[in-house]
């Protein structure tokens, strides 16, 4: 016999626990399905930037002590170029540490939580989807909802199901993040980004919790492991990156730039994709702030459709569609620089230098994007979405 519920979303991140708790608001009953326990390691800097903390702030409340890193301030996004010349971005941001915050936000949702459980595979009909999930040492369970809303990353079993022939079309990395208990000179309190795709496409460093953390991520043809140590020997000769020490953890993952393709899935009639599973990523790899906004907006169109009788699906695409437009726009050289509505905004770096410097600075921004293959990327205006 199948559980019975509103709606269940697929993935205890910030986008599945935001959309769980509009569901409940709205009085739905739901259900937050996560393949494992919680709180679980994940391959992310915790950067929580200012649009972050006001989507927490007022939808989760304060976040706890135990749940923000050390340095829990989040000054600025420290750019570095081949040129050897820097640019701050202001973040006024924070720093979490991403399982016990994951686990926090899903509490905080008033749903029920089904960790230690996986969806296998599901079948939508016109009313109604029915997951098939295994949990545990393999006890199968039959879970039935109005809504299925798939929050489970970037690699989301869910979307390939949906558009499996979006897969292939994107451009997949391999991203690695380490841990090391070694001594570094770079300034804490801030995120180290080094543009520098010689030695990755997306290279940055920070200090977290007393250690030195590096990530990078390899295109086809190049490995993360390559890349890695390519960029700790670039913060051994020029940022004062020690040797030896203890590495406090190595985790990794796969990520995909969506938006340069015009890739997105935002899903079907019954079914709601929100988060990096839909290609909401921004050029620097931040995606909390539109996993939040965007499984806000899906739990929101549930509750709306279940009430008025409409098709979930639609509700849903109209509503996220500015998110896809500003995540777009992120991604396009004007916007980059002229700070329009980004997580970044460059412009406020540049504000206050000498001319002369922000010309340097502006001719290394866009040499940094154009190696990527051009921010402005996805041909604008292209890949309305998958569904």
């Amino acid at each position: 016999m199948a559980l019975l519920f509103d709606a269940i979303i697929v993935g205890g991140g910030p986008a599945g626990a935001a959309a769980a708790q509009a569901c409940a608001e709205g009085g739905l009953r739901a259900l937050i399905v996560e393949k494992r326990a919680l709180p679980r390691p994940k391959a992310c800097s915790g950067i929580l930037v200012r649009a972050s903390i006001d989507l927490v702030s007022r939808n989760f409340g304060a976040i706890p002590p135990d749940v923000l890193a050390e340095p829990a301030a989040l000054q600025s996004l420290r750019m570095h170029f081949p040129s050897g010349r820097t640019l701050d971005v202001p973040l006024g941001g924070a720093f979490v540490r991403r399982g016990p915050f994951d686990q926090w936000l899903c509490r905080a949702a008033g749903v029920e939580i089904s960790e230690g459980t996986t969806a296998r595979s599901f079948e939508e009909s016109a009313d109604a989807v029915k997951v098939r999930c295994t949990r545990g040492q393999g006890e199968a369970l039959v879970v039935q909802s109005r809504v299925l809303i798939a929050a489970d990353g970037g690699t989301s079993s869910i979307v390939r199901a949906i558009a499996p022939e979006r897969h292939g079309r994107l451009a997949w990395y391999a991203a690695l993040q380490e841990a090391w208990d070694v001594p570094c000179a770079l300034e804490p309190g801030r995120f180290h980004f080094f543009a520098f795709p010689s030695i990755s496409p997306y290279p940055s460093a920070y200090v977290k919790d007393g250690n030195t953390v590096l990530e990078v991520v390899a295109a086809a043809g190049d490995s993360a492991e390559a890349a890695m140590k390519r960029f700790s020997e670039l913060l051994k000769r020029g940022f004062g990156l020690g040797e030896g020490g203890r590495r406090a953890s190595r985790l990794g993952c796969r990520v995909s730039y969506a938006a340069t393709r015009g890739l997105f899935c935002f899903g079907s009639g019954r079914i709601l994709v929100a988060g990096e599973a839909s290609g909401l990523l921004n050029p620097f790899g931040e995606g909390i702030s539109s996993a939040l906004a965007s499984g806000r907006i899906a739990g929101e169109a549930a509750v709306r459709a279940l009430r008025e009788g409409r098709v979930p699906g639609v509700l849903y695409r109209e509503a996220v569609e500015a998110q896809r437009q500003r995540t777009l726009r992120q991604f396009r050289y004007g916007s980059y620089l002229a700070g329009r509505d980004v997580t970044f905004d460059v412009r406020r770096g540049l504000a206050g230098l000498p001319v002369a410097d922000r010309i340097r600075l502006v001719a290394d921004s866009l040499g940094w994007l154009a190696s990527l293959g051009g921010p402005a990327g996805p041909r604008p205006g292209g890949g309305r979405s998958s569904r």
